[in-house]
């Protein structure tokens, strides 16, 4: 059985309840994850997982497919690396550093928008053409990079989707414009703040991280919203992104949380992941819009 199996077993038999913390429950953790998790890594995992075990942790977010280059390079280590598709897990798994990603929670893409945005009202009313509204005279869309961030990819792969479903040639690029746009990039924590602010008008990202912020969102449908695994071959596929001489394809919108070989606290870094899948961690995640695993992990 492959050491990671054999700590994520281990780890999930000798997690307590509130009651006395295990023998290895000692030190600090760090977690690196995708920066969308910001407020339910900080305010809700993290912090229960402290009083559960008696662990420090600590958290670094950021654009996951950065985190895992640098991961990956050894430029940052950490004991937990969880991610928001499996590409950046592919990344850290091919330079040797994990064997697994285990799935543990899912999202999908969701229309967030500014309360104090001009179009607000618009988008606010049931049934609203959310189409003709990205394409308005004066709106203003914001997204992340797609060349470091995942959730800026799924933002253009979402809008490809929407063009194709509902038949509306060019839609994606009027809305977006080129994939590396700097008129609409933000890093992640600028974005929500400009949005927040009502600086942008609106951004595609994912239900859980709108939920967190507590920011008004229009749901998409399956076809468009990444979410569906069972779509992931014949239809989200048709979906992809030319960046820096690659081609690239979404895989369905899931969490994995892998630990790292390098981890300076492994067993504490199993138990982490194991918290992740159990009842405590899946109702945190649950309170920030988070939805169950899907699929099967990597």
């Amino acid at each position: 059985m492959p050491m990671t199996r054999r700590l994520l077993l281990a780890a999930t038999a000798s997690l307590p309840g509130l009651g006395a913390a295990p023998a290895w429950a000692q030190g600090e953790m760090t977690v690196a994850f995708a920066g969308s998790m910001g407020v339910v890594m900080d305010r809700g995992l993290g912090p229960a997982f402290s009083a559960r075990t008696g662990v420090g942790f600590q958290g670094i977010g950021q654009a996951a497919m950065g985190l895992a280059h640098l991961l990956a390079g050894k430029a940052l280590v950490a004991d937990v690396f969880v991610s928001v598709s499996a590409a950046p897990v592919r990344v850290v798994e091919a330079a040797g550093l994990t064997s697994r990603g285990v799935a543990f929670a899912s999202t999908e893409m969701v229309l967030a928008y500014a309360p104090e945005s001009a179009f607000a009202a618009r988008l606010a009313k049931a049934g609203a053409d959310w189409r003709a509204i990205l394409t308005a005279p004066g709106f203003r869309l914001g997204r992340t990079d797609p060349a470091s961030d995942p959730q800026g990819q799924y933002v253009l792969y979402a809008l490809q989707l929407a063009e194709a479903y509902y038949k509306l040639p060019g839609f994606a690029a009027r809305v977006a414009g080129a994939v590396e746009n700097p008129a609409q990039i933000f890093a992640e924590p600028s974005l929500l703040a400009r949005l927040q602010n009502g600086q942008i008008d609106a951004t595609l990202t994912y239900r859980s991280a709108a939920v967190s912020q507590h920011l008004p969102f229009i749901e998409l449908p399956p076809e468009i919203n990444l979410s569906d695994p069972a779509m992931a071959g014949d239809w989200y596929g048709r979906a992809a992104l030319e960046l820096h001489g690659e081609t690239l394809h979404p895989s369905p919108l899931v969490f994995y949380a892998a630990v790292l070989r390098n981890a300076p606290n492994p067993r504490a870094a199993a138990a982490f992941v194991a918290f992740l899948r159990g009842a405590a961690g899946q109702r945190i995640l649950a309170r920030d819009g988070y939805g169950p695993g899907k699929g099967e992990d990597i």
